[in-house]
């Protein structure tokens, strides 16, 4: 991906948990999905869940055209649905809070600190983790640059690869959300002042 490109992404810190493995490219080519992490089927529930929100919201905004009661049930047991999958899922996503850690991310990739150098364009499996949110993808990406900072940690950019349609869709709504959270925390500071 060009810089250009990368640049119209747009960028927010945010807390993850962030595992990764070097990997070589045929493993990409095998598996069109990241193996290289033994993780729970529920691993994945609330983004298989969020996906399907994407798949039918267009469906549900067509009832409620047509009849608003059957569309607010539908949205409750939405609900229900996401409040159970959420509890499901935050068992299984505990993760101490020395593995959270604060990332720039955007749909094209992140940048991180990591206590060893990557090799530039090496191939990368990536598991993260938002905790807020118990959303849990495995995506792969490719070593931009992994600059030493000088304090023994190193200043690694990635770039997302062969990335599904609903994962970018998912990173997109937590950078929305996360936004959104923000702008809002800035509207309140200067009224509590």
């Amino acid at each position: 991906m060009q810089e250009q490109d990368r640049r119209q992404y747009f960028r927010i810190d945010q807390h993850v948990s962030l595992e990764l493995k070097v990997i070589s490219e045929s493993e990409i080519s095998d598996h069109p999905n990241p193996t290289q992490f033994d993780v729970s089927p529920n691993f994945l529930l609330l983004s298989q869940l969020q996906s399907l929100d994407s798949d039918s919201s267009h469906l549900l905004r067509k009832v409620a055209e047509k009849d608003s009661n059957i569309a607010t049930l539908l949205t409750v047991m939405h609900n229900k649905i996401e409040r159970i999958a959420q509890a499901i899922a935050s068992t299984e996503m505990t993760v101490g809070q020395s593995a959270i850690q604060e990332v720039n991310l955007s749909e094209g990739g992140l940048q991180f600190r990591h206590n060893e150098a990557i090799e530039e364009d090496a191939f990368l499996s990536i598991k993260l983790v938002f905790p807020d949110s118990c959303i849990g993808l495995l995506l792969y990406a490719q070593c931009l640059r992994s600059d030493s900072m000088g304090d023994g940690s190193h200043l690694t950019s990635v770039e997302f690869i062969k990335m599904p349609e609903n994962c970018r869709m998912i990173l997109a709504r937590q950078i929305f959300e996360s936004q959104a959270k923000l702008r809002k925390q800035q509207t309140e500071e200067p009224q509590e002042a």
